[in-house]
């Protein structure tokens, strides 16, 4: 067994204050402070409290789950409207994506053309982004930040919680859409469990 409720929801309770309203799965949270659609994101493990997140409407949510670390991705379906008159192909997707690792190691920042200075959760952070060509010659736009020191534990024998790293990353074909997650992001916060 990774983590114990108990631990959970004492350490939650603890190291929540500032970390907005009671929440509701699915809506926004009760005090209103974020637009878009609440996310609650499960608890890396060993008594690390959940994260929570409001992403826009339309985007599903995943999970990629191993040993030492946890990925939430965040992806609009592909579109389905034809790219062309005709065509049974549905048009590529333009939306972006954004993933929220939560681990002791991150890979590195892909990109540093571009930094902006931004708040997650309370903590001073630096969005690293540019942009690259994609195989077919498409330019794809790119934002990722780390947000360290979110968890703080009352106790030295959880250290391993303390050293946890979150990595947002963002790319997508629409810098618009990569710039509304990165709003998005600034919601990241702790779960409460409210």
């Amino acid at each position: 067994m990774r983590h114990c409720p108990l631990i959970v929801t004492a350490l939650a309770t603890l190291v929540a204050a500032g970390c907005g309203g009671p929440l509701r799965e699915g809506g926004a949270s009760a005090d209103a402070a974020w637009p878009g659609r609440l996310h609650r994101l499960p608890p890396w493990g060993w008594g690390a409290p959940g994260l929570a997140i409001n992403v826009p409407e339309g985007y599903e949510k995943g999970l990629r789950a191993e040993e030492d670390f946890l990925v939430h991705l965040f992806r609009r379906p592909p579109d389905a409207a034809p790219s062309r008159a005709g065509s049974s192909h549905a048009a590529p997707s333009r939306a972006a994506t954004m993933g929220v690792y939560v681990g002791h190691h991150p890979r590195d920042i892909k990109t540093k053309a571009i930094t902006d200075a931004g708040r997650i959760a309370g903590r001073d952070v630096t969005w690293y982004g540019g942009t690259w060509q994609d195989e077919k010659g498409r330019t794809v736009y790119h934002a990722e930040t780390y947000v360290k020191g979110l968890f703080k534990v009352p106790t030295v024998w959880r250290l391993s919680i303390r050293g946890l790293v979150v990595h947002v990353f963002i790319w997508g074909a629409d810098k618009a859409q990569v710039e509304a997650l990165m709003e998005s992001a600034r919601s990241l916060r702790l779960d409460t469990g409210k």
